[in-house]
């Protein structure tokens, strides 16, 4: 829709022209109006109409020199002189510097409904094409942030020549990014979120919120994951604050994922911030933001050892479970105070690794151990990611070797341990993969105690069964042939076939023993003796026991 301003010293022409066409139907919405040249002026600069009818003779200022000012400052507005016959002459002057077209006095209801369905059009072509170039602007500019950013990160990484990389800092300087004489590279992520905000609306209120033309460069890929990287400039005098601002753009950013609006910190709010320095690093859990910051680094093409020191930083934050703001130095000091304590955690460490060992290799439960472990490696936050992923390869391979075979413990079965850790972003994830191999070897450790047990229960009948006549047989002899406690074979033994090695031997003497009465001639107390009960009365007592009749008896039987 456009807007129309009509200039008119006559009121009752004015008014007329207010009513003489269905200007709604022709797009124009909303119409102002002016009593002369020095009211149409200021009406215009003020409302900026998109179209103006104006009458030639006015008092104060004529129509040409109020439209040769409106535009002056309004290029694109389309003017419509009125004119009488014996200013003709004016109409041609207002041609000649801008107006698109004149009407006659009196006007015509046709004639004006004509001129100004043209002036429609010209304001339709104007904003079509207005909006084309805007559109390719955008295009062009885009493409040049895009490409902007790119070259911010091979300045970081050190992957362009030297003359590339003096090319990307003029760029830098010249797109108002390294406005201060400082500059430091922050990374900020929230790991756990579904959806993060685009790097545009990140750079909007980073730049509006630290006052300042911030670059933001999106990243997707490797150990940090979805990230931003921010290009921050810095006044000398803002070395200093450098965490205060982080911490600012957290609360921000927060606010921002909640839904709501920015709310920048007032001198006090700031203040007290300042003073809350252990409030900016919380363990809040993954859901929370993390900001790396880097040391501010002077001039711009050192800003690689910045990257470097935020990305330390941050990944330090992301694998020890915190959020908040954290500083390159707290993560240097961190490892500097795990240089100091490495011999007491080593000895430690190595302590609960033969402890797990022992356990898988007994039967007991490893979650206990597992617990205590990973107990030790949080509380020493600056071991680093890879150095505890090289610990945990060496349990995980030392476990391995009860487990398996050793021609399946191979290079490379380690090495997919070591990869697989590597790629744990969290000391959580680490324990969890942890926990979950130590639960497949424990599965197969019990598999491969079941199948020994086994061997041992089919070895023990096989004795049952090849020296039932030996009067020595019991649990005791027969622990004894396989090597193991009485009472660790009394238990499996039991387990497995659901009676006692005693048990098993009676019952299977007596079942030899009804075969030999049944098919032989044998005495008594020979088959006695033979499935070794030398005792005949105590034979026939447990013959009764099982068959109901005695051995004399069931001969009879089964012999008549």
């Amino acid at each position: 829709m456009y807007k129309m301003l009509i200039v008119e010293d006559e009121r009752w022409e004015r008014e007329g022209l207010l009513d003489f066409l269905d200007w709604a139907s022709m797009g124009i919405a909303v119409i102002e109006t002016a009593a002369d040249g020095i009211e149409g002026l200021d009406k215009a600069l003020e409302f900026r109409p998109d179209i103006i009818i104006t009458d030639i003779q006015m008092p104060g200022r004529n129509g040409i020199e109020m439209a040769k000012l409106v535009l002056d400052q309004l290029p694109e507005v389309r003017i419509v002189v009125l004119t009488g016959y014996d200013d003709f002459g004016y109409a041609r002057d207002a041609l000649r510097f801008g107006a698109v077209d004149y009407v006659l006095k009196p006007v015509g209801e046709e004639e004006l409904l004509s001129t100004m369905e043209k002036v429609v059009r010209g304001c339709e072509e104007n904003r079509l094409k207005r909006s084309e170039e805007e559109r390719l602007w955008l295009e062009k500019d885009a493409v040049h942030h895009l490409a902007l950013r790119q070259r911010l990160m091979d300045l970081l990484l050190s992957r362009a020549e030297e003359a590339a990389r003096q090319q990307t800092i003029s760029e830098l300087q010249a797109g108002g990014y390294l406005e201060g004489e400082l500059c430091s590279i922050w990374i900020c992520a929230q790991p756990a979120a579904l959806q993060l905000p685009e790097a545009e609306q990140l750079e909007q209120l980073a730049g509006r919120m630290l006052g300042r033309k911030v670059l933001v460069h999106p990243a997707g890929q490797g150990i940090l994951g979805a990230c931003f990287i921010l290009l921050i400039a810095l006044r000398a005098d803002e070395a200093g604050l450098q965490p205060q601002l982080a911490f600012q753009l957290l609360q921000e950013l927060e606010l921002l994922q909640e839904g709501g609006g920015p709310a920048p910190l007032d001198g006090s709010q700031r203040e007290d911030a300042r003073q809350e320095r252990d409030g900016w690093m919380v363990q809040t859990g993954p859901a929370a933001w993390i900001i790396g910051t880097g040391r501010p680094a002077a001039p711009a093409a050192a800003a690689g050892e910045s990257f470097r020191e935020a990305q330390n930083a941050f990944q330090y934050a992301l694998f020890n479970g915190l959020s908040g703001v954290l500083a390159a130095e707290e993560e240097q000091l961190a490892r500097q105070q795990f240089t100091r304590d490495a011999d007491p955690f080593s000895v430690q460490f190595r302590e609960l690794a033969k402890r797990l060992r022992h356990d898988l290799g007994s039967g007991s439960p490893a979650e206990p151990v597992l617990d205590g472990l990973f107990a030790l490696l949080a509380g020493h936050p600056g071991a680093g990611r890879s150095y505890i992923a090289s610990q945990l390869g060496g349990v995980i391979e030392s476990c391995s070797a009860l487990a398996m075979p050793a021609a399946q413990a191979t290079t490379a079965f380690a090495a997919g341990h070591m990869e697989a850790l590597l790629s744990c972003r969290t000391l959580t994830e680490m324990r969890d993969y942890t926990a979950a191999v130590v639960d497949d070897m424990a599965r197969l450790l019990e598999e491969k105690r079941g199948r020994k047990d086994d061997y041992l229960i089919n070895r023990v009948i096989q004795l049952i069964e090849e020296q039932y006549g030996n009067q020595e047989l019991s649990l005791a002899y027969l622990a004894g042939e396989v090597f193991v406690s009485p009472n660790h074979l009394g238990m499996i033994f039991k387990k497995k076939t659901g009676k006692t090695p005693s048990e098993y031997i009676q019952e299977f003497r007596l079942q030899r023993a009804e075969e030999m009465l049944r098919t032989g001639k044998q005495r008594i107390a020979v088959v006695a003796e033979l499935i070794g009960i030398p005792n005949p009365s105590y034979f026939g007592l447990l013959y009764k026991q099982v068959y109901g009749m005695t051995p004399g008896e069931y001969r009879e039987f089964v012999q008549r």
